[in-house]
């Protein structure tokens, strides 16, 4: 049995956060994420929408519990000004998802299976927040991927390869403004819909993108393709998934 194995989950978790804000302070990223007040919201309040994105949430048992975790999480940033150069983190903002904060029970995917915790649920927001940055030509500076495919094509409600899970304290989804006009994220739940944009007193340039999906190995394997232009594109990323049976969504 190895040490590592008898440090108890609360304090591995405690050691992560540790040392990621130390890991920020010694980089500069600490300082380089946008901060937050009312003035720079109402400034934010006045930009135009210029993408959106329009994803289903899937009906089950815990889509409510689902959609209030979203409503939470969405308005710790809503309106939030991203100027150039400076950064977004999912985690800065949304903070550690408890009971106490006002989360509600739901399922996550954890060490690639389906698990139930307090703010269940966004990974659908994080994941809608990378879609809208890579189709905004926004800078990914952290991102990771579920391991597991949990959905069919029919099912799902983003491509495969447009996702980003988050761990508190582990797993952040870090975006950078290297457009020459801020942005805000601007997102609702509507019915069983969720609505995502991206918003900027200037025109944002749109890019086409393709998640092109193989099987190698048994494992889905997608590559993330942008096209800068009609002649032009660029290969974003590859991931590889594990294919699950499981029947539940998230």
């Amino acid at each position: 049995m190895s040490v590592k194995s008898l440090i108890p989950l609360g304090i591995k978790l405690l050691l992560r956060i540790a040392y990621r804000c130390l890991k920020d302070y010694i980089t500069g990223m600490k300082f380089r994420f946008a901060k937050n007040s009312e003035a720079k919201l109402k400034t934010g309040q006045s930009f135009k929408k210029q993408i959106t994105i329009i994803q289903p949430i899937n009906v089950s048992r815990w889509a409510e519990n689902k959609k209030h975790n979203l409503r939470l999480a969405i308005s710790k940033f809503q309106n939030l000004p991203i100027y150039p150069s400076e950064v977004f983190s999912f985690w800065h903002y949304v903070r550690k998802p408890t009971k106490r904060e006002g989360y509600k029970v739901g399922i996550n995917i954890k060490m690639s299976k389906l698990d139930f915790d307090y703010g269940g649920g966004l990974c659908q927001l994080s994941g809608i927040l990378y879609h809208l940055a890579l189709t905004a030509g926004l800078g990914i500076v952290e991102r990771h991927p579920h391991s597991v495919d949990l959905y069919t094509d029919e099912t799902r409600y983003t491509p495969l390869g447009a996702d980003a899970t988050t761990v508190y304290g582990h797993k952040d989804l870090r975006i950078k403004n290297i457009l020459g006009t801020p942005f805000c994220f601007r997102l609702k739940v509507k019915g069983n819909k969720l609505i995502g944009s991206i918003c900027a007193p200037e025109p944002v340039q749109e890019y086409e993108l393709r998640f092109i999906k193989d099987i190698v190995d048994g494992k889905e394997r997608v590559k993330t393709i942008k096209y800068l232009d009609a002649e032009n594109s660029q290969l974003i990323c590859t991931q590889t998934y594990l294919i699950s049976d499981h029947d539940e969504v998230i």
